[in-house]
């Protein structure tokens, strides 16, 4: 079982979510040099709706990967970001890299309101359902809490990107009216996947891949790059905070550059756990030293910053930088290497950069 086999990794991760040191960052290293065991999909619905094949490349991933550090095998039960707004009257579509939830608005007047309810019989939240209680009974990897995306996010699937824009100015009470109407929904979703990991008895994750003992979520609002900080105070704060009251633990996810304006609010959330910053297609990379005053003001507020792929053999210059820099407790960063004498080389390094 997987606490058994990851019983001082699970230590490491709850000396994370409690912001305490162990030495050095939390480090989720990971290789796999041989993929010959996978199987590839035929068709777009057997890529992200065929439990069978789901089930089977988890295990494969997780029998053939080696692991360092805090290294643990999760499988994201992924369907797409933001797939709760396909459970609460909307659709979906799916596409070779991901799915589409805004491609069909089904708010087209504000007058005019269609029914928004969670649906635990729509078709991709049985999908959900029927991966996950394929994979969990494994017990050799913990399996992920779907992404159900950021609540306005969902409400810009439901209205169109564009249309709830204007919205903000034109209906913004009703735009209210549907944030904290989806809140609700999101909650409730949210409990119910939170007590099929529970029954099993493994670690809560997500797509992040940071487990917990405590159930948690990475919480978000993409649309926010897009308005501006005072936006940001009217229309999205206050689910948030809701969001971080509900949840045991609970990290942002900062989606570039045009979500920065928005940090200090963030970080005056007292219940956030952290920062999880992505700098974004073409930015410089997250060991880039333009983006350590930011991390510094992460850390000055006691908040865990997740760093999501910098460690890799090819930036280790980068990585000690980073190490010299910042503070190590609660500190989250992932990556990979080729093979374990690296894996093992790369820790031991970071354990001196940090001593």
């Amino acid at each position: 079982m997987f606490e058994t086999k990851f019983a001082a990794a699970m230590d490491a991760y709850e000396a994370f979510w409690n912001h305490t040191s162990i030495g050095r960052p939390i480090l989720n290293l990971s290789s796999c040099s041989d993929w010959s065991w996978r199987r590839e999909p035929q068709t777009l619905e057997q890529k992200w709706l065929d439990e069978e094949l789901i089930y089977a490349n988890a295990r494969g991933l997780a029998a053939h990967s080696r692991y360092v550090a805090e290294g643990v095998p999760n499988l994201f039960a992924n369907l797409g970001p933001g797939m709760l707004a396909a459970c609460i009257g909307g659709s979906y579509k799916l596409a070779p890299n991901t799915v589409w939830f805004d491609q069909n608005p089904i708010i087209r007047d504000w007058d005019d309101m269609p029914q928004i309810r969670f649906d635990e019989n729509s078709a991709l939240w049985q999908h959900l359902e029927r991966i996950q209680k394929r994979c969990l009974p494994d017990g050799g990897f913990s399996v992920s809490i779907t992404d159900l995306g950021g609540i306005m996010d969902i409400s810009a699937s439901l209205r169109g990107t564009e249309n709830l824009l204007y919205d903000l100015y034109d209906y913004p009470e009703e735009v209210i009216a549907l944030n904290r109407h989806v809140r609700d929904i999101w909650l409730e979703a949210f409990d119910r996947q939170a007590a099929l990991v529970s029954s099993t008895g493994l670690p809560y994750n997500n797509w992040m891949s940071i487990p917990s003992r405590k159930p948690w979520f990475p919480i978000q609002c993409d649309f926010c790059a897009m308005i501006s900080p005072k936006q940001f105070a009217q229309f999205v704060l206050d689910d948030l905070v809701a969001q971080t009251e509900h949840l045991p633990r609970s990290i942002y996810h900062l989606d570039g550059p045009g979500e920065i304006p928005h940090l200090d609010m963030l970080l005056d959330i007292p219940r956030l756990c952290g920062i999880q910053w992505t700098s974004g297609d073409g930015k410089p990379a997250l060991t880039d030293p333009c983006w350590f005053d930011m991390y510094k003001k992460i850390q000055d507020k006691k908040k865990n910053l997740v760093l999501l792929g910098p460690v890799t053999p090819h930036d280790l210059p980068g990585i000690e930088r980073l190490c010299k820099t910042l503070d190590p407790t609660g500190l989250y960063m992932s990556g990979w290497y080729t093979d374990q004498a690296e894996g093992e080389y790369i820790v031991e390094c970071i354990e001196k950069w940090c001593s």
